[in-house]
């Protein structure tokens, strides 16, 4: 039998109730969910089982669990019934007033402290149906995207997963921050300075080394790292209580800093700027309500990168024109 034969000899409903077993794990859940009888769901998941040939479930006490064949199905699943569903939806406009929505996103701590107060107010004065569940940023937070567990993650490196559009919001660039009474430290750093100095290093990825610990050996330095941390804004307060400096993304910085004793410097050696993305599904691509919330954190990065200043000179950063 040919693929195409197989395919339409298959009851799609059936896909529907594996889903649902894999999100509740009950079949007491699933017939509630979709509005069946038990035994329609327990007969469905027989069905399914002569389908692939596999348990799918094992009964654990009174809980069903996956078998790891129904385990790795799950993704690629929801991934095709929510193309499925992109298909018989209408492809119009949305009216942002209108619409009544939960949308899940993930981003770096910077991020968030820069472009989700932004992001509120506006959603609030257009789209006040429109609800928020921020979660936390993690390593696999592509697969959360590919399994439809977030709906965008904003960040910079993401796998290459299938069934996943990055779409390149920005370019952002570095710039060094230290106290500013810092006892080694004036208007402008120098190359050795910066080697000599005790830095903070953030490590959202808890990975060693970065970009900047390249470039540095390749001029035949090497920092000391004294503390690395997993979030920028914990680098931003050690800085500006001790002798420690850091090299931070340039927006958040003159975003978040200004009420803080700090000084702000130009970096001493050419650090490529960083591209940050927003990363979605591709199932999601036009989704009206998706597209519109894009569209939104795109607009809003273009505002705060229009609004951050160029240069630094080495000034106190609450004497920066913002």
């Amino acid at each position: 039998m040919s693929r195409r034969a197989r395919i339409a000899s298959l009851d799609l409903n059936l896909l529907v109730v594996l889903d649902e077993l894999l999100r509740s794990q009950s079949t007491v859940v699933a017939a509630k969910r979709l509005g069946r009888a038990q035994s329609s769901v327990s007969h469905a998941l027989g069905r399914l089982r002569e389908v692939f040939g596999d348990p799918l479930f094992v009964r654990t006490g009174t809980a069903l669990r996956p078998t790891s064949f129904a385990e790795e199905l799950a993704a690629p699943l929801r991934a095709q019934l929510d193309a499925l569903e992109q298909l018989l939806e209408p492809t119009a406009g949305v009216e942002p007033s209108r619409l009544e929505r939960t949308f899940t996103l993930s981003a770096p701590d910077w991020a968030v402290v820069l472009m989700l107060p932004p992001l509120m107010a506006r959603l609030r004065r257009e789209a006040p149906g429109v609800d928020v569940v921020l979660r936390s940023f993690r390593m696999d937070v592509d697969r959360a995207v590919q399994s439809g567990e977030i709906d965008v993650a904003l960040g910079v490196r993401f796998q290459p997963l299938s069934g996943l559009v990055m779409q390149r919001l920005l370019e952002e660039p570095f710039v060094c921050i230290a106290h500013r009474d810092h006892p080694d430290l004036g208007e402008r750093i120098t190359l050795d300075a910066y080697a000599a100095a005790a830095h903070v290093l953030v490590a959202p990825y808890e990975l060693p080394g970065s970009p900047l610990d390249d470039e540095l050996a390749r001029l035949g330095h090497r920092r000391r790292v004294v503390l690395r941390v997993p979030h920028f804004s914990a680098a931003l307060f050690v800085v500006a209580q001790t002798d420690l400096i850091a090299t931070l993304p340039s927006s958040f910085v003159h975003a978040t800093a200004p009420l803080l004793r700090l000084r702000v410097i130009e970096p001493p050696l050419a650090i490529p700027p960083f591209s940050f993305s927003c990363l979605f599904s591709a199932t999601r691509r036009k989704d009206p309500a998706h597209v519109w919330l894009r569209r939104c954190i795109s607009e809003i990065c273009r505002e705060i990168h229009a609004g951050t200043p160029r240069t630094v000179e080495g000034r106190p950063i609450d004497t920066i024109d913002r």
